[in-house]
């Protein structure tokens, strides 16, 4: 059993060598998906909770694996944020995915395509002293097309965010972007 498990393997790592052969680094980025970040409010006060997001925008004929897979040979999309004392995640929020049957997989699968929001809801520490800190992490997700998957891939996240005294006046931005969250959470 050992055995075939690792041909298994080796067979799945021989094909993910020949497909990023056949799609060259650099080239995916421009072809699959361009990925922007947004905050919900311009600045933060010590222990204040504030919202990050990050808008993708899938190209036509693409698509990303959702967060939870029937495949077991398929990477899953993943935002994860680094541990901090300073800007802790409070939840994480996915979009739902939409189903669709390709020629790569043999079971239906749960897919992101055009245009998706993913969100965290983060609380700054109480004790935050005002600067600027940098909150950072991972968007990793495998792109496919209706007949095969890319290699998976990973964009690191080092987003800005700034810490005002409670003197300065703050306010929310990026609203249109924030909203889109909260209508689909509401439907649920």
């Amino acid at each position: 059993m050992k055995d075939i498990n690792f041909r298994t393997m080796l067979f799945i790592l021989v094909i993910f060598g020949l497909l990023g052969l056949a799609y060259p680094q650099g080239q995916e980025e421009t072809q699959v998906l361009q990925l922007q970040t947004f905050l919900s409010r311009n600045a933060f006060h010590p222990g204040e909770t504030f919202k990050v997001a990050l808008l993708l925008k899938i190209n036509p004929g693409w698509h990303i694996n959702g967060h939870e897979l029937a495949d077991e040979f398929l990477i899953p999309s993943s935002l994860t944020f680094d541990e901090n004392q300073s800007l802790k995640i409070i939840d994480y929020y996915y979009p739902k995915a939409k189903s669709g049957k390709y020629e790569y997989s043999e079971y239906e699968l749960l897919v992101y395509e055009g245009e998706v929001v993913f969100a965290a809801t983060v609380k700054a520490d109480a004790g935050l002293q005002a600067g600027q800190q940098k909150l950072t992490g991972k968007f990793m997700y495998q792109a496919c097309d209706h007949r095969s998957c890319l290699p998976p891939k990973t964009i690191n996240l080092g987003i800005p965010v700034d810490v005002v005294d409670f003197s300065q006046e703050t306010k929310e931005i990026n609203q249109e972007i924030f909203s889109k969250i909260e209508s689909e959470k509401s439907t649920k």
